[in-house]
């Protein structure tokens, strides 16, 4: 189990060496002149909309990912639980109380998106978080 976990953290860690924030920009300019509809297809509905005094419009999509990562080292009052045990932090039965942090970290990552339309069409974007990259 000890190395499953390991080998799924370093292929994840490789992947996400690849996705860079350049790349995320190469896939927005793709959108750079295609219809709201296209957009939409393409992304889905937006989080927001709105409609500027200048016939503008922005579209905005927010992507958040909240990640518990457990604490591989937390103890429970009856001892330190095993490799297969330490995945089921709600599943303790009988007397067992959690001490301490026992959940570990909570990594938060995010990336908000804004395209500008110009008569239905877009004509630019912006982008901000720490999640905001493309393979």
């Amino acid at each position: 189990m000890q190395k499953k976990l390991i080998m799924a953290i370093a292929l994840c860690s490789y992947l996400s060496a690849c996705a860079t924030s350049a790349k995320y920009e190469q896939k927005l300019n793709q959108y750079l002149g295609q219809s709201k509809q296209q957009l939409i297809t393409s992304w889905g509905q937006p989080q927001h909309q709105k409609q500027l005094a200048n016939g503008q419009q922005i579209l905005t999509y927010v992507n958040i990912n909240k990640q518990v990562l457990p604490d591989p080292n937390y103890y429970y009052n009856t001892g330190l639980l095993d490799e297969d045990e330490i995945f089921y932090p709600f599943t303790y039965g009988g007397d067992a109380i959690p001490d301490g942090n026992f959940m570990g970290e909570t990594i938060t990552d995010y990336c908000q998106t804004k395209f500008y339309l110009t008569n239905n069409r877009v004509t630019s974007w912006q982008f901000k978080g720490n999640a905001c990259v493309a393979l």
